[in-house]
């Protein structure tokens, strides 16, 4: 009876029935082969599986599961690919397509996107386009190789979509549960092991798998084998109107929408995803910190223990690691201030003090303050340069005049040291005035005496009090 419970084989349709029936077994295979990146299984883990299942089963269904699970019988229905001995090991391959539909069943199952997997995704997709713009693919529709290409190019676009939609669902619920651990506030130490642990799982799930996802469905992707999934369908989509085929281009605008609409969800598991990274990265840096200055000061305190009386307190230099790990420099004096002795200098520095003093002088005193300080040719520079700003003030300036012209005509007559360069300093002294303001005229004069030659453009004052009134 045994016997031939053991030979007997179902078909493939029967033992799909019995798998789902039984699919705790198949649900920990699909688990165990995506925890360790593996396409086989340990023929011992499987058994391991199927025997834990029977143990819980009567005796009429733990011999249907035998029957089932047998590996004969799985090789034949085509559930196992092959069961071969790779470095010692027995290993078993299972059909990816039976994967998949087991993966259907429970969304925790669906095979994660990763870099690798979307690049595999799409260069099927990138081989049809060169194909395509190389002219080895027919582009006349209706014909049986432009349906064969055509039927290939829609089944690998809707299989990746579906693939995608069943992963963002997936991410989603995890979003959700980093999330919630965002706020939460561990205590203890097994706690905060934890907290690490799902901190790292966080970590890797990010870079491994949502974060190449959210790159993939951003419209604007390209990358070195070619372009994004976007850039791709509007190729596609922009193909079939050039050959009049508006169905097929019409299908390619509504994938282009469908992906569109599955960035904002990825998006928002990222940012999930990525808080939880940054909080829980503050909360174990805090953490540790405590820990370490916890460990500094139970052994400060462990030295006090003992029967020496002299160390009957902490000693202050036990606690040094709890001050910085990066000492400051010390900075050196700062050196005092010296001025230079050379005559160069200190003429050049008294020159310049009595300019200032003189600025801020009296305006109807004659002596030049600090004279006996600087030399005589200065002092009479400035004693020149004080009488001129007195002219300037006390001088009664028409207005609408070129006032340029007319201070030179007086100053000329009246001052046997005048030089034209005294202009600059009239012209300076009315553009500061409260009094005028300079009016811009379209004409252009020029001035010449045995040393300078000054060319100018003509001004006149306008009296600010005038303006004030008529505007008024």
């Amino acid at each position: 009876m045994a016997g031939k419970i053991t030979n007997k084989q179902f078909s493939t349709l029967e033992t799909l029935q019995r798998l789902l029936r039984y699919r705790e077994v198949m649900f920990k295979t699909i688990e165990f082969a995506d925890i360790n990146h593996a396409g086989a299984i340990p023929e011992t883990i499987f058994y391991s599986f199927v025997i834990a299942l029977k143990e819980q089963l009567s005796d009429e269904q733990a011999n249907e599961v035998s029957l089932v699970f047998d590996v004969d019988n799985l090789l034949q229905a085509r559930i196992i690919n092959d069961r071969r001995n790779v470095d010692g090991v027995t290993k078993l391959l299972f059909n990816t397509s039976v994967f998949d539909v087991f993966r259907l069943c429970r969304v925790s199952l669906y095979r994660p996107l990763t870099k690798v997997s979307l690049n595999a995704a799409m260069t099927p997709l990138w081989s049809l386009m060169r194909q395509v713009k190389r002219g080895k693919l027919s582009t006349t529709p209706g014909t049986i190789d432009y349906l064969e290409w055509v039927d290939d190019l829609i089944y690998r676009v809707s299989d990746l979509l579906g693939k995608i939609r069943a992963n963002i669902a997936k991410l989603q619920n995890v979003g959700v549960e980093f999330e919630k651990s965002a706020t939460a506030d561990p205590q203890g130490y097994s706690q905060l092991e934890a907290k690490r642990e799902s901190y790292n799982m966080a970590a890797k799930l990010y870079q491994r798998e949502i974060d190449p996802l959210k790159v993939f469905l951003d419209k604007h992707t390209r990358y070195e084998e070619g372009d994004g999934i976007f850039l791709t369908l509007e190729y596609f989509r922009s193909f079939f109107h050039t050959v009049n085929d508006t169905s097929r281009a019409y299908l390619m605008l509504s994938y282009e929408v469908q992906y569109l609409d599955l960035f904002s969800p990825i998006k928002q598991v990222a940012n999930q995803v990525s808080i939880y990274l940054q909080k829980t990265q503050q909360s174990l840096y805090e953490h540790s910190a405590i820990d370490r200055a916890y460990s500094v000061v139970l052994a400060a305190y462990e030295n006090t223990l003992g029967g020496d009386l002299r160390n009957k307190f902490i000693n202050m230099s036990d606690l040094k690691p709890l001050g910085m790990s990066v000492q400051c420099p010390t900075l050196s004096r700062i050196a005092p201030f010296r001025t230079e002795k050379s005559p160069s200098f200190l003429d050049v520095a008294f020159n310049e003090l009595a300019t200032r003093v003189q600025s801020y002088a009296h305006e109807n005193t004659e002596k030049i303050l600090l004279s006996e300080s600087i030399s005589k040719e200065n002092a009479k520079k400035l004693q020149h340069s004080q009488r001129l700003a007195r002219w300037v003030d006390n001088f009664d300036w028409p207005l609408d005049t070129d006032f340029i012209a007319l201070a030179h005509k007086e100053l000329i007559q009246e001052w046997p040291d005048f030089k034209l360069s005294d202009l600059f300093e009239v012209q300076s002294r009315l553009i500061n005035s409260p009094n005028y303001r300079l009016e811009l005229k379209n004409e252009y004069q020029k001035m010449i005496d045995d040393v300078y030659e000054l060319q100018y453009r003509v001004r006149h004052l306008v009296s600010v009090n005038k303006q004030q009134t008529e505007v008024n």
